[in-house]
Protein backbone atom coordinates (compact mmCIF):
# COMPACT_ATOMS: atom_id res chain seq x y z
CA UNK A 1 0.00 0.00 0.00
CA UNK A 2 1.44 3.23 -1.30
CA UNK A 3 1.77 6.08 1.75
CA UNK A 4 -0.27 8.41 0.76
CA UNK A 5 -3.36 5.99 1.06
CA UNK A 6 -1.88 4.26 4.11
CA UNK A 7 -1.80 7.04 6.12
CA UNK A 8 -5.08 8.51 4.80
CA UNK A 9 -6.90 4.73 5.64
CA UNK A 10 -5.42 5.52 9.46
CA UNK A 11 -6.32 8.91 9.42
CA UNK A 12 -10.34 7.97 8.24
CA UNK A 13 -10.88 4.58 10.27
CA UNK A 14 -8.88 5.68 13.46
CA UNK A 15 -10.02 4.44 16.86
CA UNK A 16 -9.73 8.47 18.35
CA UNK A 17 -13.17 9.42 20.28
CA UNK A 18 -15.39 11.31 18.83
CA UNK A 19 -14.57 14.74 17.02
CA UNK A 20 -15.76 17.45 15.10
CA UNK A 21 -13.49 15.54 12.33
CA UNK A 22 -15.33 11.97 12.81
CA UNK A 23 -18.61 13.34 12.70
CA UNK A 24 -18.83 15.35 9.65
CA UNK A 25 -17.03 11.99 7.64
CA UNK A 26 -19.88 9.84 8.91
CA UNK A 27 -22.13 12.68 8.07
CA UNK A 28 -20.68 12.55 4.65
CA UNK A 29 -20.17 8.99 4.33
CA UNK A 30 -23.83 8.54 4.94
CA UNK A 31 -24.48 11.08 2.77
CA UNK A 32 -23.24 9.01 -0.28
CA UNK A 33 -24.35 5.87 1.17
CA UNK A 34 -28.02 6.91 0.94
CA UNK A 35 -27.51 8.91 -2.83
CA UNK A 36 -25.90 5.54 -4.13
CA UNK A 37 -28.90 3.52 -2.80
CA UNK A 38 -31.34 5.89 -4.20
CA UNK A 39 -29.72 6.47 -7.78
CA UNK A 40 -29.96 2.29 -7.75
CA UNK A 41 -33.03 1.73 -6.40
CA UNK A 42 -34.50 4.24 -8.77
CA UNK A 43 -32.13 2.87 -12.30
CA UNK A 44 -33.50 -0.82 -10.97
CA UNK A 45 -36.75 0.62 -11.43
CA UNK A 46 -36.14 2.23 -15.08
CA UNK A 47 -34.08 -0.99 -15.96
CA UNK A 48 -37.28 -2.92 -14.88
CA UNK A 49 -40.14 -1.32 -16.39
CA UNK A 50 -37.86 -0.98 -19.69
CA UNK A 51 -37.90 -4.86 -19.38
CA UNK A 52 -41.19 -5.62 -19.03
CA UNK A 53 -42.24 -3.01 -22.02
CA UNK A 54 -39.77 -4.58 -24.08
CA UNK A 55 -40.52 -8.08 -23.49
CA UNK A 56 -44.65 -6.99 -24.03
CA UNK A 57 -43.45 -5.16 -27.36
CA UNK A 58 -41.73 -8.34 -28.36
CA UNK A 59 -44.84 -10.42 -28.43
CA UNK A 60 -46.29 -7.57 -30.82
CA UNK A 61 -43.66 -6.15 -32.79
CA UNK A 62 -41.79 -9.08 -35.44
CA UNK A 63 -38.20 -9.25 -34.85
CA UNK A 64 -37.57 -7.72 -39.03
CA UNK A 65 -40.41 -5.46 -40.40
CA UNK A 66 -40.01 -5.15 -44.05
CA UNK A 67 -41.83 -1.78 -45.04
CA UNK A 68 -42.28 -0.21 -48.59
CA UNK A 69 -40.10 2.94 -48.61
CA UNK A 70 -42.85 4.40 -50.64
CA UNK A 71 -46.89 4.10 -50.60
CA UNK A 72 -49.01 2.33 -48.14
CA UNK A 73 -48.61 -1.29 -49.57
CA UNK A 74 -46.95 -3.05 -52.15
CA UNK A 75 -47.15 -6.54 -53.85
CA UNK A 76 -45.19 -9.23 -51.94
CA UNK A 77 -44.62 -12.17 -54.50
CA UNK A 78 -41.01 -11.31 -55.31
CA UNK A 79 -39.42 -10.08 -52.28
CA UNK A 80 -40.96 -13.18 -50.72
CA UNK A 81 -39.81 -15.70 -52.70
CA UNK A 82 -36.23 -14.55 -51.90
CA UNK A 83 -36.94 -14.21 -48.78
CA UNK A 84 -38.01 -17.67 -47.96
CA UNK A 85 -34.67 -18.75 -49.60
CA UNK A 86 -32.66 -16.64 -47.22
CA UNK A 87 -31.02 -19.65 -44.62
CA UNK A 88 -32.33 -18.79 -41.15
CA UNK A 89 -35.59 -17.23 -41.09
CA UNK A 90 -38.04 -19.49 -39.80
CA UNK A 91 -41.41 -17.63 -39.85
CA UNK A 92 -42.64 -15.30 -42.32
CA UNK A 93 -46.46 -13.34 -41.62
CA UNK A 94 -48.00 -10.83 -44.15
CA UNK A 95 -50.14 -8.05 -42.76
CA UNK A 96 -51.96 -5.11 -43.66
CA UNK A 97 -52.83 -2.10 -41.26
CA UNK A 98 -54.52 1.15 -41.96
CA UNK A 99 -56.95 3.69 -40.10
CA UNK A 100 -61.05 2.68 -39.72
CA UNK A 101 -63.70 3.89 -37.46
CA UNK A 102 -65.49 1.55 -35.35
CA UNK A 103 -69.11 1.52 -34.17
CA UNK A 104 -70.18 -0.75 -31.09
CA UNK A 105 -74.20 0.42 -30.08
CA UNK A 106 -73.36 4.34 -29.35
CA UNK A 107 -69.49 4.26 -29.05
CA UNK A 108 -67.52 5.42 -32.10
CA UNK A 109 -64.07 5.15 -32.33
CA UNK A 110 -60.85 5.47 -34.57
CA UNK A 111 -58.69 2.63 -34.92
CA UNK A 112 -56.20 0.70 -36.94
CA UNK A 113 -57.48 -2.70 -38.20
CA UNK A 114 -54.52 -4.48 -38.62
CA UNK A 115 -54.79 -7.96 -41.08
CA UNK A 116 -52.93 -11.02 -39.99
CA UNK A 117 -51.81 -13.82 -41.74
CA UNK A 118 -52.64 -17.16 -39.71
CA UNK A 119 -49.29 -17.62 -38.56
CA UNK A 120 -48.85 -14.16 -36.88
CA UNK A 121 -48.89 -15.80 -33.48
CA UNK A 122 -45.29 -17.88 -34.43
CA UNK A 123 -43.88 -14.80 -35.42
CA UNK A 124 -44.92 -12.38 -32.59
CA UNK A 125 -46.35 -14.56 -29.20
CA UNK A 126 -49.10 -11.81 -29.43
CA UNK A 127 -51.45 -14.66 -28.15
CA UNK A 128 -49.54 -15.01 -24.87
CA UNK A 129 -50.91 -11.54 -24.55
CA UNK A 130 -54.16 -12.07 -24.34
CA UNK A 131 -56.20 -11.80 -20.66
CA UNK A 132 -60.26 -12.29 -21.82
CA UNK A 133 -61.13 -14.35 -24.60
CA UNK A 134 -59.15 -16.43 -26.90
CA UNK A 135 -56.63 -15.48 -29.96
CA UNK A 136 -59.40 -16.22 -32.78
CA UNK A 137 -59.87 -14.20 -36.19
CA UNK A 138 -62.18 -16.47 -37.71
CA UNK A 139 -65.29 -18.12 -36.06
CA UNK A 140 -67.27 -20.21 -39.28
CA UNK A 141 -68.53 -17.54 -41.49
CA UNK A 142 -67.23 -14.51 -39.47
CA UNK A 143 -64.78 -12.59 -39.11
CA UNK A 144 -63.55 -12.10 -35.61
CA UNK A 145 -61.26 -8.97 -34.40
CA UNK A 146 -58.60 -9.16 -31.30
CA UNK A 147 -58.52 -5.80 -29.51
CA UNK A 148 -56.47 -4.00 -27.69
CA UNK A 149 -58.33 -3.26 -24.28
CA UNK A 150 -57.98 0.69 -24.02
CA UNK A 151 -59.91 0.54 -27.30
CA UNK A 152 -62.46 -1.79 -25.85
CA UNK A 153 -63.11 -0.37 -22.43
CA UNK A 154 -63.83 3.11 -24.57
CA UNK A 155 -66.21 1.32 -26.89
CA UNK A 156 -67.80 -0.95 -23.78
CA UNK A 157 -67.12 -4.50 -25.42
CA UNK A 158 -69.18 -7.09 -24.37
CA UNK A 159 -67.61 -10.73 -25.17
CA UNK A 160 -70.25 -12.89 -23.03
CA UNK A 161 -72.41 -11.71 -26.37
CA UNK A 162 -71.80 -13.79 -28.86
CA UNK A 163 -73.47 -12.10 -31.75
CA UNK A 164 -72.86 -8.68 -30.67
CA UNK A 165 -71.06 -7.60 -34.08
CA UNK A 166 -68.56 -3.98 -34.52
CA UNK A 167 -69.24 -2.15 -37.22
CA UNK A 168 -66.08 -1.44 -39.46
CA UNK A 169 -66.08 1.66 -42.08
CA UNK A 170 -63.61 3.05 -44.03
CA UNK A 171 -63.96 5.30 -47.32
CA UNK A 172 -64.17 3.88 -50.41
CA UNK A 173 -61.08 4.17 -53.15
CA UNK A 174 -62.23 5.36 -56.70
CA UNK A 175 -64.75 8.10 -57.74
CA UNK A 176 -67.02 10.02 -55.26
CA UNK A 177 -70.04 9.58 -55.61
CA UNK A 178 -71.87 13.01 -54.93
CA UNK A 179 -75.55 11.56 -55.57
CA UNK A 180 -75.43 8.54 -53.03
CA UNK A 181 -73.00 9.60 -50.13
CA UNK A 182 -73.78 6.22 -48.91
CA UNK A 183 -71.73 4.89 -52.02
CA UNK A 184 -68.35 6.69 -50.78
CA UNK A 185 -68.30 4.14 -46.87
CA UNK A 186 -67.21 0.75 -47.18
CA UNK A 187 -68.59 -1.33 -44.07
CA UNK A 188 -68.01 -4.39 -42.24
CA UNK A 189 -68.51 -6.32 -39.20
CA UNK A 190 -66.27 -8.31 -37.30
CA UNK A 191 -67.20 -10.06 -33.87
CA UNK A 192 -64.75 -9.04 -30.87
CA UNK A 193 -63.29 -12.66 -30.01
CA UNK A 194 -60.62 -11.31 -27.12
CA UNK A 195 -58.87 -8.56 -25.35
CA UNK A 196 -55.19 -8.36 -25.24
CA UNK A 197 -52.41 -6.06 -23.23
CA UNK A 198 -49.29 -4.79 -24.58
CA UNK A 199 -48.75 -0.74 -23.85
CA UNK A 200 -51.23 1.64 -24.26
CA UNK A 201 -50.30 3.53 -27.16
CA UNK A 202 -50.79 0.04 -29.10
CA UNK A 203 -53.93 -0.92 -26.51
CA UNK A 204 -55.60 1.81 -27.28
CA UNK A 205 -55.69 1.76 -30.98
CA UNK A 206 -55.33 -1.41 -32.77
CA UNK A 207 -57.53 -4.25 -33.76
CA UNK A 208 -55.93 -7.62 -35.32
CA UNK A 209 -58.26 -9.45 -37.61
CA UNK A 210 -57.55 -11.77 -40.37
CA UNK A 211 -55.36 -10.57 -43.77
CA UNK A 212 -58.43 -11.83 -46.08
CA UNK A 213 -60.62 -9.46 -44.21
CA UNK A 214 -58.28 -6.64 -44.27
CA UNK A 215 -57.43 -6.93 -48.19
CA UNK A 216 -61.21 -6.29 -48.71
CA UNK A 217 -62.07 -4.03 -46.32
CA UNK A 218 -59.57 -1.54 -47.78
CA UNK A 219 -59.97 -2.93 -51.47
CA UNK A 220 -55.97 -4.06 -51.61
CA UNK A 221 -56.43 -7.51 -53.03
CA UNK A 222 -53.20 -9.16 -52.64
CA UNK A 223 -51.40 -6.50 -51.55
CA UNK A 224 -49.50 -6.04 -47.82
CA UNK A 225 -48.21 -3.09 -45.85
CA UNK A 226 -45.49 -5.41 -44.07
CA UNK A 227 -43.49 -8.58 -43.98
CA UNK A 228 -42.68 -9.49 -40.33
CA UNK A 229 -39.97 -11.71 -39.86
CA UNK A 230 -38.56 -13.74 -37.01
CA UNK A 231 -34.91 -15.49 -36.81
CA UNK A 232 -34.04 -19.07 -35.91
CA UNK A 233 -32.26 -18.82 -32.39
CA UNK A 234 -29.58 -20.41 -33.69
CA UNK A 235 -28.55 -17.66 -36.73
CA UNK A 236 -27.53 -14.14 -35.96
CA UNK A 237 -30.05 -11.35 -36.12
CA UNK A 238 -27.61 -9.03 -37.27
CA UNK A 239 -25.80 -10.80 -40.14
CA UNK A 240 -29.58 -11.83 -41.39
CA UNK A 241 -31.17 -8.35 -40.80
CA UNK A 242 -28.02 -7.19 -43.10
CA UNK A 243 -29.02 -10.48 -45.89
CA UNK A 244 -32.48 -8.87 -45.76
CA UNK A 245 -31.57 -5.18 -46.35
CA UNK A 246 -29.53 -6.37 -49.13
CA UNK A 247 -31.90 -8.40 -50.73
CA UNK A 248 -34.68 -5.27 -49.93
CA UNK A 249 -32.72 -2.96 -51.46
CA UNK A 250 -33.81 0.75 -51.84
CA UNK A 251 -37.54 -0.21 -51.97
CA UNK A 252 -37.66 -1.52 -49.06
CA UNK A 253 -37.57 -0.47 -45.38
CA UNK A 254 -35.96 -2.73 -43.15
CA UNK A 255 -36.09 -2.60 -39.59
CA UNK A 256 -35.04 -4.28 -36.24
CA UNK A 257 -37.24 -4.22 -33.11
CA UNK A 258 -35.05 -0.97 -32.16
CA UNK A 259 -35.64 0.37 -34.76
CA UNK A 260 -39.45 0.12 -34.93
CA UNK A 261 -39.35 1.67 -31.37
CA UNK A 262 -36.66 3.99 -31.56
CA UNK A 263 -38.60 6.58 -29.97
CA UNK A 264 -39.65 4.55 -27.02
CA UNK A 265 -36.02 3.48 -26.05
CA UNK A 266 -34.40 6.97 -26.51
CA UNK A 267 -37.38 8.56 -24.22
CA UNK A 268 -35.79 5.30 -21.61
CA UNK A 269 -32.47 6.36 -22.37
CA UNK A 270 -33.06 10.14 -21.89
CA UNK A 271 -35.42 9.52 -18.82
CA UNK A 272 -32.00 7.36 -17.36
CA UNK A 273 -29.99 10.13 -18.11
CA UNK A 274 -31.69 12.79 -16.68
CA UNK A 275 -31.92 10.66 -13.43
CA UNK A 276 -28.51 10.21 -13.18
CA UNK A 277 -27.64 14.00 -13.96
CA UNK A 278 -30.17 15.24 -10.76
CA UNK A 279 -29.29 12.40 -8.22
CA UNK A 280 -25.70 13.28 -9.33
CA UNK A 281 -26.51 16.88 -8.53
CA UNK A 282 -28.28 16.28 -5.25
CA UNK A 283 -24.78 13.97 -4.19
CA UNK A 284 -22.70 17.12 -5.30
CA UNK A 285 -24.89 19.14 -2.90
CA UNK A 286 -24.37 16.58 -0.13
CA UNK A 287 -20.89 16.22 -0.97
CA UNK A 288 -19.35 19.31 0.03
CA UNK A 289 -19.86 17.86 3.68
CA UNK A 290 -16.30 16.57 2.40
CA UNK A 291 -14.75 19.92 1.77
CA UNK A 292 -15.56 19.93 5.46
CA UNK A 293 -14.93 17.39 6.78
CA UNK A 294 -11.30 17.05 5.08
CA UNK A 295 -10.92 20.55 6.26
CA UNK A 296 -11.36 19.35 9.71
CA UNK A 297 -9.07 16.25 9.64
CA UNK A 298 -6.54 18.59 8.08
CA UNK A 299 -6.73 20.84 11.13
CA UNK A 300 -6.99 17.73 13.74
CA UNK A 301 -3.54 16.42 11.91
CA UNK A 302 -1.42 19.85 12.59
CA UNK A 303 1.37 17.81 14.57
CA UNK A 304 1.13 15.34 12.11
CA UNK A 305 1.86 17.48 9.09
CA UNK A 306 4.61 19.49 10.98
CA UNK A 307 5.89 15.80 12.08
CA UNK A 308 6.02 14.69 8.22
CA UNK A 309 7.23 17.58 6.85
CA UNK A 310 10.26 17.69 9.31
CA UNK A 311 10.83 14.43 7.28
CA UNK A 312 10.74 15.76 4.00
CA UNK A 313 7.23 15.46 3.20
CA UNK A 314 6.31 17.91 0.53
CA UNK A 315 2.70 19.73 0.13
CA UNK A 316 2.28 17.27 -2.49
CA UNK A 317 2.79 14.53 -0.91
CA UNK A 318 0.65 15.86 2.41
CA UNK A 319 -2.16 16.74 -0.42
CA UNK A 320 -2.62 13.12 -2.04
CA UNK A 321 -3.19 11.93 2.48
CA UNK A 322 -6.01 14.27 2.53
CA UNK A 323 -7.40 13.97 -0.82
CA UNK A 324 -6.90 10.15 -0.81
CA UNK A 325 -8.95 10.30 2.79
CA UNK A 326 -11.63 11.84 1.06
CA UNK A 327 -12.05 9.24 -1.50
CA UNK A 328 -11.93 6.29 0.93
CA UNK A 329 -15.00 8.20 2.40
CA UNK A 330 -17.03 8.48 -1.23
CA UNK A 331 -15.95 4.94 -1.54
CA UNK A 332 -16.79 3.57 1.53
CA UNK A 333 -20.10 5.66 1.72
CA UNK A 334 -20.71 4.18 -1.71
CA UNK A 335 -20.30 0.54 -1.30
CA UNK A 336 -22.78 0.76 1.45
CA UNK A 337 -25.21 2.65 -0.47
CA UNK A 338 -25.13 -0.15 -3.05
CA UNK A 339 -25.44 -2.95 -0.33
CA UNK A 340 -28.45 -1.24 1.18
CA UNK A 341 -29.83 -0.86 -2.19
CA UNK A 342 -29.60 -4.17 -3.90
CA UNK A 343 -30.62 -5.36 -0.61
CA UNK A 344 -33.85 -3.56 -1.40
CA UNK A 345 -34.14 -4.12 -5.00
CA UNK A 346 -33.63 -7.90 -4.41
CA UNK A 347 -36.61 -7.72 -1.78
CA UNK A 348 -38.35 -5.91 -3.95
CA UNK A 349 -37.93 -8.69 -6.40
CA UNK A 350 -38.85 -11.57 -4.46
CA UNK A 351 -41.40 -10.39 -2.96
CA UNK A 352 -43.50 -7.53 -4.67
CA UNK A 353 -43.29 -5.20 -1.82
CA UNK A 354 -44.39 -1.85 -3.49
CA UNK A 355 -47.53 -3.14 -6.20
CA UNK A 356 -49.36 -1.56 -8.48
CA UNK A 357 -52.79 -1.08 -8.91
CA UNK A 358 -55.20 -1.39 -11.85
CA UNK A 359 -52.29 -3.03 -13.46
CA UNK A 360 -51.43 -6.34 -15.36
CA UNK A 361 -48.26 -6.22 -13.61
CA UNK A 362 -48.69 -6.86 -9.73
CA UNK A 363 -45.66 -5.05 -8.68
CA UNK A 364 -43.17 -2.35 -9.47
CA UNK A 365 -40.40 -4.76 -11.82
CA UNK A 366 -36.78 -4.20 -11.08
CA UNK A 367 -33.36 -5.40 -12.30
CA UNK A 368 -29.93 -4.79 -12.05
CA UNK A 369 -27.56 -3.43 -14.85
CA UNK A 370 -23.66 -4.43 -14.32
CA UNK A 371 -22.65 -0.64 -15.81
CA UNK A 372 -25.40 0.95 -13.25
CA UNK A 373 -22.90 -0.23 -10.32
CA UNK A 374 -19.84 0.95 -12.21
CA UNK A 375 -21.86 4.48 -12.80
CA UNK A 376 -22.48 4.92 -9.69
CA UNK A 377 -19.28 4.15 -8.09
CA UNK A 378 -17.51 6.10 -10.97
CA UNK A 379 -19.66 9.24 -10.18
CA UNK A 380 -19.02 8.91 -6.41
CA UNK A 381 -15.54 8.70 -6.89
CA UNK A 382 -15.49 11.99 -9.14
CA UNK A 383 -17.24 14.05 -6.81
CA UNK A 384 -15.36 12.53 -3.58
CA UNK A 385 -12.04 13.31 -5.75
CA UNK A 386 -13.21 17.09 -6.73
CA UNK A 387 -14.77 18.25 -3.10
CA UNK A 388 -11.36 16.45 -1.44
CA UNK A 389 -8.91 18.71 -3.52
CA UNK A 390 -10.82 21.89 -3.16
CA UNK A 391 -10.18 20.96 0.80
CA UNK A 392 -7.05 19.74 0.41
CA UNK A 393 -5.47 22.93 -0.94
CA UNK A 394 -5.46 24.54 1.97
CA UNK A 395 -2.41 22.44 2.62
CA UNK A 396 -0.13 24.96 0.88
Amino acid sequence: MKFPLYVAFRYVFSKNKANAANLISGITLSAFAICAAAMLIVLSALNGFENTLTKMFSSFDPQIKIEAVKGKTFYPDKILKEIENVKGVSNIALTLEDIAVLKYGESQEIAVIKGVSENYTTVTGIDSLVFDGKFVLNKGVFNCGVFGYVLSDKLGLNLDNSMNFVTVFVPSKGEISTLNPEQNIISERILPSAKFYVHEDIDSRYVLSSLVFAQNLFSAPNKVSALEISIDKNFSEQKILQKLKNIAGKNFKVKNRYEQKESFYKIFKSEKLATIAILSFILLIAAFNMTGSVTMLILEKQKDITILKSFGATNALLSKIFINSGLIIAFAGCLIGLAIGSGLVLLQSKYGLLKLENSVIDAYPVAFKALDFFIIIAISLIIGLVTSWIAARKIN
